[in-house]
């Protein structure tokens, strides 16, 4: 067994198929089938239950998985270091909010991007459930979330206080019971906060329209399709361009923390340090003393 059979095996992993490992890594089906089947011979186990639709991992598999993540992010970042001492390399995968990518994020990666720029980066933002799943399967190294997210396993990092408002087409304060409200799928901060602000007046989430994207969400609420509540950093264009118009919330819920968290045991490469040393320094709520472990 060697690293190239565990890259193997996260492949797999990764991409939910033998077919698609096989793809992604450039080799022969038959040859990763045949090198898995003699893996599960030489540890007596069985890692994978094969599926129609693909394979899942066993409890035994599980275990292995994690521990050839961490294999071979030490061997990577052992054999980078050996080769290239001064430079910073690798891979840096980091999920986010919509939001933050828009605001908090830019100046961060910009700089990181400055200072090391043959770490190859990759930012996905999407579904906080999706990134925090991706972050314990070690698809991602880490990533940001809403207060309303639970900490378990995780290393949690402070990052800013975000303040909210409520945005619509037309001036005045909206009629919350009738109006259609443009919100995220189930898992969002944001979402969260618009439910528990109506639930506090006993009014219902009327008439909700999901939205993937925030960019749609400000689009169809200045097209006059609903009304929703946003990070202020993001209305503020549109009302100075007399896009929209915002209302302010009541202080319980105008303002959310967001924190970015990876797994407590996750291996910290050279990468994913120099990006956890420039969040510290970028965030606007305290330094690494705030740095909880959960």
């Amino acid at each position: 067994m060697n690293t190239d059979t565990l890259k193997m095996i996260i492949a797999i992993v990764q991409t939910g198929s033998i077919s698609g490992a096989a793809q992604q890594l450039g080799y022969a089906q038959s040859n990763i089938s045949a090198r898995v089947h003699q893996l599960e011979e030489e540890l007596k186990t069985t890692i994978f239950y094969r599926t129609n639709r693909g394979v899942i991992l066993t409890d035994a598999g599980k275990k292995f998985y994690d521990r050839a993540i961490n294999i071979v992010s030490l061997t990577d970042d052992t054999i980078n270091q050996l080769k290239h001492p001064k430079n910073v390399e690798g891979n840096l995968k980091i999920g986010t909010l919509q939001s933050a990518s828009a605001t908090f994020l830019p100046p961060i990666l910009t700089n990181y991007y400055r200072n090391f720029p043959k770490v190859r980066l990759a930012i996905q933002t999407g579904n906080p459930m999706d990134n925090i799943r991706k972050v314990l399967d070690y698809e991602l190294d880490g990533t940001v979330i809403g207060e309303n997210i639970d900490r378990s396993g995780f290393i949690s990092i402070p990052l800013t206080t975000e303040e909210l408002c409520l945005v619509s087409a037309n001036p005045g304060t909206p009629d919350l019971k009738t109006a259609s409200f443009l919100v995220f799928t189930v898992g969002c901060i944001y979402r969260e906060t618009t439910e528990a602000w109506l639930h506090s007046q006993d009014i219902p989430l009327h008439h909700p329209i999901e939205f993937n994207y925030l960019d749609a969400i400000m689009a169809s609420v200045c097209a006059g399709l609903g009304i929703s509540v946003v990070p202020k950093k993001i209305a503020q264009p549109f009302v100075d361009r007399h896009l929209l118009y915002m209302t302010e919330l009541p202080e319980k819920f105008s303002t959310i923390q967001l924190d970015f968290i990876y797994r407590k045991d996750h291996f910290v490469n050279r990468s994913f340090e120099e990006f956890l040393k420039l969040l510290r320094e970028f965030s606007s709520v305290g330094d690494t003393k705030k740095e909880v472990l959960i």
